[in-house]
């Protein structure tokens, strides 16, 4: 099992469209998540919610450590 960690934003809209169906508003984020907590490889994750979802409640809806098998 690999764990990754949260390191910084890379991206963030406020209100976009959803790129699997393009009639939908949303806000989305991109993490950058590493293998290691002091670097490593780079992996993003990117995570949606409503239209107008502030920057600062991304940081709580995407996790700070991610398992994988």
């Amino acid at each position: 099992m690999k764990n990754l960690y949260r390191r910084s934003l890379v991206k963030y809209k406020d209100n976009t469209r959803d790129h699997k169906d393009r009639r939908k508003k949303i806000a989305y984020a991109v993490f950058s998540y590493f293998d290691s907590p002091y670097g490593g490889i780079e992996y993003r994750k990117s995570f949606t919610a409503k239209p107008g979802t502030p920057e600062a409640d991304f940081w709580e809806i995407a996790p700070e450590i991610i398992t994988q098998d």
